[in-house]
């Protein structure tokens, strides 16, 4: 891919909640966008499974969007180096390393979407894992396709190995709704275990790019 330079200045990054739901503006170009849309669709998109305690299931009234998988360390490492300043550097003991060099692409048409769930984390075998969920959207101009997160008082705000997140939900409601509308470039950063859906499209084309925040609860080497 070639490298289109985004000035610093003009990312931009907004909380919806403190470090739990979070947005940066302008992570990539258009034209990067592009290219991403034009490596995919080269490549091909098939259907999308879920994860299940049984493995990798076909369950089209939860999931019915199509997807890429690409494994690229380069890539990863570039876009981090992008993005690392707007990623919150500490959970509990956990430091953030950088992204998950596995990236899905998720494309959905009119129709498709991905119901209600949360994500999981993302383990390596030397210890090192995912807590935050980190997707950029690559296009925008269809109807429909927002993700939405369910924050009410029956989802409180947790995360088993992050005391410091373990906080009272900031909101009274129980079916309090938080929407984010997809914007060319922006990304869209939130903790694995947030409720959320990809809303069904119900005109054009989406398409996404999906990573993961990488932590270590290892002490960094001094060497």
């Amino acid at each position: 891919m070639r490298s289109h330079f985004i000035p610093i200045r003009s990312m931009t990054r907004a909380d919806l909640i403190r470090n739990q739901i979070f947005t940066i503006e302008n992570i990539l170009s258009p034209a990067e966008c592009a290219e991403y849309i034009e490596l995919t669709e080269n490549i091909g998109y098939a259907p999308a499974p879920i994860t299940t305690v049984r493995g990798f299931q076909m369950r089209p009234d939860i999931r019915n969007n199509e997807r890429v998988i690409l494994d690229d360390l380069e890539r990863a490492a570039n876009l981090w180096q992008r993005v690392s300043a707007y990623i919150p550097e500490k959970i509990g003991r956990w430091r953030a390393i950088g992204l998950n060099e596995r990236f899905r692409f998720y494309r959905y048409d009119p129709g498709q979407k991905f119901a209600l769930h949360h994500d999981g984390s993302y383990r390596r075998a030397n210890g090192e894992e995912s807590l935050l969920t980190f997707m950029i959207y690559l296009n925008q101009g269809f109807a429909g396709g927002e993700t939405r997160f369910y924050v009410g008082t029956r989802h409180p705000l947790y995360l088993k190995k992050t005391d410091n997140l373990n906080v009272p939900c900031p909101y009274d409601d129980d079916n309090s709704e938080i929407s984010v509308v997809p914007v060319t470039g922006m990304a869209l950063c939130f903790i694995h275990d947030l409720p959320h859906e990809g809303a069904s499209v119900l005109q054009g084309r989406k398409y996404v790019l999906r990573s993961d925040v990488m932590y270590s609860d290892r002490t960094p080497s001094s060497n």
